[in-house]
This record gives structure tokens, C-alpha cells and sequence, in this order.
């Protein structure tokens, strides 16, 4: 039985990692909890005591932002990964650069007796490169942090090796083993706060004042029906109504409709959707709304 050969391989003199490669997951983990907080700040926002507040649509809402979430961090993960596995490195012999890129890898190769010079450069002494000549080909251009360590160390080997490069790096995720108790405290704390969101909720619709307002309104012809989620109708005074919500305003006593109806010109067969709104007043003795010299009531 033939013993399996194990691969030569050799540590490599210097190496160099992507720029930024050491706080690119720092960088990737402040960018998904500003896309976190900003998403959910953005869907549970609004008047909770409000009729038109739909909590249970904002927690499937929110629920659908937490799985596009998710794939966007493991979108980004994977060009961490990427990014964390791409070096370039210096032996007695070569310059090796692995480069990856998702659903592609690629090795470059340069003997030393290839390269005809290196240089460097230092932009704002922060964005560092590495700037490889050779005979004949495009220069080898490379971003890293220690770029005059990889220069000065270039100048001093010029022997050969055939030797395999051992690609040398730590297997790692932007999400480490280390934070998933974070994680899941953030996760605790979300749904903490959907829960009390929801009690609030549930209270202050209870006994919001406005669904006592809730009913049907109608002044000869016309009818206005105001429902208790904060929806309505308008028959008479607007044709082809499609979208109408309501709110009460106490301090003027006045009710405020905003809507959504369909018309289209005489001239084209199109319709199209226009918005409008009405301020009705409204008489607590009687239980009334007026609208333009017209008194609506129950």
C-alpha cells in the first residue's frame, strides 16, 4: 500500500495581508448595527396610540428586514473570507500572491531574477501599496499595511526554491465565536422590546379615545364610515376612493382624512391615482361632523 505523499511546503519570509483586512470586520460589524438599528428605528416608528398603527404588520415587517439582514452579513462575510485568505508574500526564490475573490482563486508567481524593481507608496500615510516591476509585464500592485517591511526584505533574498508556499492565515468569520453571546443579548433585547412595544400597543388602543369616533356619518346622499383601525370610506363626496385614513386631532376637535382616489381624463382610457384630504369638525354634544356647510351624523 503506497503511503500518501505530503505536499512541501514552506513558511514564507514575509507577508502581506489586504489593507485594512485587520479592522475590515470591525468596520463590516458598525455597518450592520447602523443597518440594524437605522431599519428598525425606521419600522416601528410612528404614533402607537394611533388607530393606523399596525403593530403585527411592523413585526412581520421587521421580521422580513432581520432574514434580508442576515444575508447581507453573510454576503459580506463572504468577501471577508475572501479578503482574510488574499496575500502576498516574499521567499528565497519568489514573490506568491494569492488573490481570491468569491467563486474564484488565483495564483501569481514572479522569480526573483524577474523583478526589476520595487517601490512603494504612502497616501496620506495611511493607504499603503506595494509596487512590483518586472520584465515584460504589467506591474504587480498590492495594498498592505507593511509595504517598506515587504520592500526591504525583497532587496536581500535572490536564491531559488520550488517549494510550495504555505498560505498561513487564521480561518475567521466577522461574526467570532467569542460575540454570539452578544448576539444573542441583542436578540433578547429586541424582542424585550417588541414585547413592551406590543403592551403599549395593546393599552393604548384600548383606551385611545378616538375609537368612540369610530362609526357611519351620512348627510343625504353621502356617508363617511370611519372604522376603528384607523381606516375609512367616503361615499358621495369622492368618487373611486381607493386608500382613506383617518385621525383625530383633540385640542381643534377636528378630524383629518387623507385619501387616494382614481380618476382619468376624458380624452385617455389611463386612470390615475391623485391624493386629497378633508378636515371635518367635529360636535361631541351631538356626536356630528361638519364639512363645508354639511352636517354628517351618526
Amino acid at each position: 500500500m503506497k503511503k500518501e505523499k505530503e505536499s512541501k511546503k514552506q513558511k514564507a519570509l514575509v507577508t502581506s495581508r489586504v489593507l485594512f483586512i485587520s479592522v475590515l470586520d470591525k468596520i463590516y460589524l458598525v455597518l450592520l448595527g447602523l443597518i440594524f438599528l437605522g431599519g428598525t428605528i425606521s419600522i416601528f416608528k410612528g404614533n402607537i396610540s394611533s388607530l393606523s398603527y399596525s403593530f403585527w404588520g411592523k413585526v412581520g415587517k421587521e421580521l422580513i428586514f432581520l432574514v434580508i439582514l442576515f444575508l447581507i452579513y453573510l454576503l459580506m462575510n463572504w468577501f471577508y473570507k475572501c479578503a482574510v485568505k488574499t496575500m502576498l508574500c516574499l521567499t528565497e526564490n519568489e514573490v506568491y500572491k494569492e488573490a481570491y475573490v468569491p467563486f474564484k482563486r488565483a495564483e501569481t508567481s514572479i522569480p526573483l531574477n524577474k523583478i526589476t524593481s520595487v517601490s512603494t507608496i504612502n497616501f496620506f500615510w495611511i493607504f499603503r501599496s506595494i509596487i512590483i516591476h518586472q520584465y515584460h509585464q504589467f506591474p504587480l500592485v498590492f495594498m498592505t499595511w507593511n509595504n517598506q517591511e515587504f520592500k526591504d526584505k525583497l532587496n536581500e533574498f535572490i536564491t531559488k526554491d520550488t517549494e510550495k508556499v504555505e498560505n498561513e492565515y487564521q480561518n475567521r468569520n466577522i461574526i467570532t465565536e467569542n460575540m454570539y453571546k452578544y448576539v444573542r443579548y441583542v436578540a433578547l433585547a429586541l424582542a424585550a422590546v417588541v414585547v413592551l412595544l406590543g403592551i403599549v400597543r395593546f393599552f393604548t388602543y384600548m383606551f385611545n379615545g378616538e375609537r368612540k369616533l369610530a362609526g357611519t356619518y351620512t348627510y343625504e346622499e353621502n356617508k363617511i364610515v370611519l372604522s376603528k383601525n384607523g381606516s375609512c370610506s367616503i361615499e358621495g363626496l369622492v368618487d373611486d376612493v381607493t386608500d382613506c385614513k383617518w385621525t383625530y386631532d383633540r385640542d381643534d376637535k377636528e378630524i383629518s382624512i387623507n385619501y387616494e382616489y382614481e380618476y382619468s381624463y376624458y380624452y385617455s382610457r389611463y386612470t390615475t391615482t391623485s391624493k386629497g384630504s378633508m378636515t371635518l369638525s367635529y360636535n361631541a354634544s351631538d356626536k356630528s361632523l361638519e364639512y363645508s356647510n354639511m352636517k354628517f351624523t351618526k
